[in-house]
């Protein structure tokens, strides 16, 4: 009898998805393959609407590399439905596939059969050669053909802040939106650049984006950015899969047909100022990861103007460095309010203001239902349970393709239903709490601001045992500057 091994699968679908077959129909034809070849296919790896000529950019391939070099071994072959799946760029699949002939791992193309010995090597030398060619050949056919496209005044998507649009037409300026835009190009060049100060003070007189969106930094810095102000049409600036601005080869900028709202001069003025600041921030951001550190106040006190959470910085201006904290939302142009206060500061009010529940006869709290504990155990024992879920639905793969018989299936399925059940009863045992008592909650309170004071005032150094201790029963602690208090919420 022929030993069963045991496969991943791997399928890409390009953005373009020409001369592709689905993600279901590779898929299909996978399963196929492995159920006529004695093979177990037990995880099938994916990427999505992205291109086949960077490994570097498809997640999904660098987990299965990952996995195939991992210690298991678990895969001895990995199936693809065409070899242009694995990779298009010759050199990289060259590469890969040499890292995985020395862990054993065999890519395998089930449409594209290879004859033994050089010349099944050979054959597969001119099948990278000619993935790689029309890689090539596509994208300069995908960029001349969305180039024509917005020279023909092919207008997608939504209208930027100032111009409206209906179905098949160019688009017109919309009067009373371009003010706005002439505004925050005229404030920006006058400020030097600062889109917070311009986002807080549109949003302080009430003026709003399309479809009444407030302003903030990013946005402001999105419309100085944005040539369609100048008249030019930008295609695939924005890649929607990954969630991230593509690279300037791939950006298309051309000619449009509406009017521009915006004259070069101005334009050129504010892109100048947007790129050499941004070359500053590229250096303040190198500095500023060598002076920052955490505080046990970081991420429970909050700004009492807009509710965002206080960030710890160092400010490193002075001759002696001073720690603060500062409305993370002010920054970005989301609040109005400089909360800005020093840490020593800080630590002082919220002493205080523990010191002053203390006092108090009666302590107001939030009574909240008591959350599991959240312990490496637990965590060990969710995922022993997930990976019941996993083998699962691999005994039930190898009884669908013919592998199992029905026997097998259900003794295998009978023995990790029982391990389940034991994980499951074992993960309730761990997670049980005990909640004290209505009459002695607020005194177990005391006790604990009580023990939380003790470490503050010994100057503890260990912030993560001061952090802890505050978590045990304050929720938030609100920072009011202009009546310069802190509000501390307990449950």
């Amino acid at each position: 009898m022929e030993e069963l091994k045991t496969v991943c699968g791997y399928i890409r679908v390009s953005t373009h998805m020409q001369e592709e077959l689905s993600p279901d129909a590779q898929l299909r034809l996978l399963k196929e393959y492995a159920a006529n070849n004695h093979m177990i296919l037990s995880r099938i790896y994916q990427d999505l609407g992205l291109s086949g000529t960077k490994a570097e950019k498809r997640p999904g391939f660098q987990e299965m590399i990952a996995d195939c070099k991992s210690k298991e071994h678990p895969y001895s072959a990995i199936l693809v439905w065409k070899f242009s799946r694995f990779a298009r760029n010759q050199e990289e699949s060259i590469v890969y596939k040499s890292l995985l002939k020395k862990e054993s791992v065999d890519v395998v193309s089930v449409s594209e059969p290879l004859p033994d010995g050089f010349i099944g090597a050979l054959v597969e030398r001119i099948f990278e050669w000619m993935d790689e060619y029309y890689s090539i050949r596509l994208s300069g056919e995908v960029k001349r053909g969305m180039t024509q496209k917005a020279i023909k005044g092919g207008y997608q998507g939504r209208m930027p802040l100032g111009y409206d649009k209906k179905h098949a037409e160019t688009p017109i300026i919309n009067r009373q939106e371009a003010c706005i835009v002439k505004r925050i190009f005229h404030d920006y060049i006058e400020s030097n650049g600062n889109p917070s100060d311009i986002a807080i003070t549109l949003n302080r007189e009430g003026i709003r984006g399309k479809q009444g969106a407030i302003f903030d930094a990013k946005k402001i810095n999105y419309m100085i950015t944005n040539p369609f102000y100048i008249g030019k049409i930008r295609w695939n600036y924005w890649n929607r899969t990954t969630k991230r601005y593509n690279g300037e080869e791939d950006v298309i900028v051309a000619d449009g047909k509406h009017e521009p709202i915006i004259s070069t001069e101005i334009w050129d003025k504010a892109q100048a100022i947007y790129y050499n600041n941004k070359q500053k921030y590229k250096l303040r951001g190198r500095r500023r990861g060598t002076a920052g550190t955490k505080h046990w106040l970081s991420g429970t006190m909050r700004c009492g103007r807009c509710g965002g959470p206080m960030t710890y910085g160092i400010n490193t201006n002075s001759k002696t460095p001073l720690p603060f904290f500062q409305c993370s939302r002010r920054s970005k142009g989301r609040c109005d309010t400089s909360s800005y206060i020093s840490e020593k500061n800080a630590v002082a009010s919220v002493t205080a203001a523990l010191k002053e529940i203390l006092e108090k006869d009666n302590i107001e709290y939030e009574k909240s239902p008591i959350e599991p504990r959240d312990s490496e155990a637990i965590e060990l024992l969710r995922s022993e349970i997930d990976k019941i879920s996993q083998q699962e639905k691999r005994i039930k793969e190898a009884y669908i393709n013919g592998i199992d018989t029905i026997d097998e299936y259900r003794e295998n399925k009978k023995a990790l239903s029982d391990r389940r059940k034991y994980l499951e009863q074992k993960l309730l045992r761990e997670s049980t709490t005990d909640i004290p008592k209505a009459s002695d909650y607020e005194n177990t309170i005391r006790q604990s601001i009580a023990c939380l004071l003790n470490l503050i005032e010994s100057d503890s150094s260990d912030y993560q045992e001061i952090s802890a201790a505050l978590s045990e029963h304050v929720s938030r602690i609100e920072y009011l500057k202009e009546e310069n208090h802190m509000k501390i919420y307990l449950y």
